[in-house]
């Protein structure tokens, strides 16, 4: 008999509260008000010349990155919560697609320090691959170089679902 111990759960890894993407929403929105409150006062005249010679404003010009910033984080944080949100329904329901397995870690091979490529194993001919980049997806992704704990002979008992291009960790136990 294994004493295991819950490692990693999908439900207690939440991703940022969407208080951040509020926060994110206000600062977009008052740096877009000073930039176009600053274009129509005191700073309609301002112009600075780029490296082609062109003369622009640059209040207008800091629309444009602050924009593409802005799109960037906040499509990455409703990803996280859209992936947090399915896995979480996913892990509490009785859903045929979440399947369990236990046993020993073989086959191992851990991520390359640098990062590139998957850590993989398998337990009872399931294969499991991931990388320690993989933010934005489901399941658990440490890998032994980011602390980790998939060994080679370990007992584990692992909650997962088929993701499209591989199996993922909802719930990772370990002895």
């Amino acid at each position: 008999m294994h004493h295991l111990h819950t490692v990693f759960n999908t439900v207690n890894d939440s991703p940022r509260s969407t208080l951040h993407l509020i926060l994110a929403c206000t600062a977009f929105v008052l740096v877009v008000s000073f930039c176009v409150a600053m274009y129509l006062g005191r700073g309609r005249k301002a112009v600075i010349t780029l490296n082609t010679g062109h003369k622009v404003n640059p209040f207008l010009m800091a629309l444009l990155p602050a924009t593409l910033v802005f799109a960037i984080y906040a499509k990455i944080d409703i990803m996280d919560i859209n992936v947090y949100q399915h896995d979480k329904a996913l892990l509490n329901s009785n859903s045929s697609e979440v399947k369990v397995v236990e046993g020993n870690v073989k086959n191992y091979y851990a991520e390359a320090r640098d990062g590139h490529g998957n850590e993989e194993f398998t337990v009872q001919d399931t294969l499991f691959h991931y990388s320690h980049f993989e933010d934005g997806r489901s399941g658990y992704h440490a890998t032994y170089w980011y602390g980790g704990v998939i060994r080679q002979n370990l007992y584990v008992r692992i909650t997962y679902y088929y993701d499209g291009d591989r199996n993922a960790i909802l719930k990772l136990e370990t002895e």
